[in-house]
């Protein structure tokens, strides 16, 4: 009950009034409890009914704006920000439409960009974009055109900070874009 408490006071921050915060909190520990991404996982963690619960996960992701109550974790102290693109695998996921394939070209998985602030020595999620293989088919799309997506969508946020990438995201057309607006990349 202690962690469910201390859940609900942050929840309350985020999303202002009680019925999301209890909403959003129940979310939050099943998902940390699961410790997967996955609707599914999570709702199997959630008191109660698995298909209601599950329903009612969907009904509060639809409601809820979170990629907005995640951009309220961003620390404008910050001197910097943090990506992370990182490969997410869905290896068991043969009929969900945003499964792609991943760099090796035959396990299935998608790509998600993490975007994150330093706040007293840990990294602070504050924005994400996922792309896959197979979004990027049906959208008529390219990666490059989804890094460019990413970097639109984070250029009010970050400001003039630096963004840290690990050396193996770093190529020139990023860094183009980047600089296009007025970002300051860094491997």
């Amino acid at each position: 009950m202690y962690k469910f408490m201390r859940i609900l006071k942050f929840a309350k921050q985020l999303f202002g009034d009680e019925k999301s915060a209890r909403k959003a909190s129940e979310v939050i520990e099943a998902n940390l409890e699961s410790q997967s991404p996955r609707i599914s996982d999570i709702a199997d963690r959630m008191p109660g009914n698995y298909d209601a619960s599950y329903k009612r996960l969907q009904r509060f992701l639809k409601a809820e704006d979170l990629l907005s109550v995640l951009h309220q974790l961003f620390n404008e102290d910050a001197e910097f920000v943090i990506g992370d693109p990182t490969e997410i695998e869905r290896a068991g996921a043969r009929k969900t439409d945003y499964v792609g394939t991943l760099k090796d070209g035959k396990t299935k998985g998608f790509w998600m960009l993490t975007l994150a602030t330093p706040l007293r020595g840990r990294a602070l999620p504050c924005h994400f974009v996922t792309y896959s293989s197979a979004t990027i088919g049906q959208e008529v799309s390219s990666r490059n055109l989804e890094h460019q997506r990413a970097i639109e969508g984070i250029a009010k946020l970050v400001g003039n900070r630096p963004l840290v990438f690990a050396r193996e995201f770093s190529y020139l057309w990023l860094l183009e874009n980047f600089q296009a607006e007025n970002l300051k990349p860094s491997a």
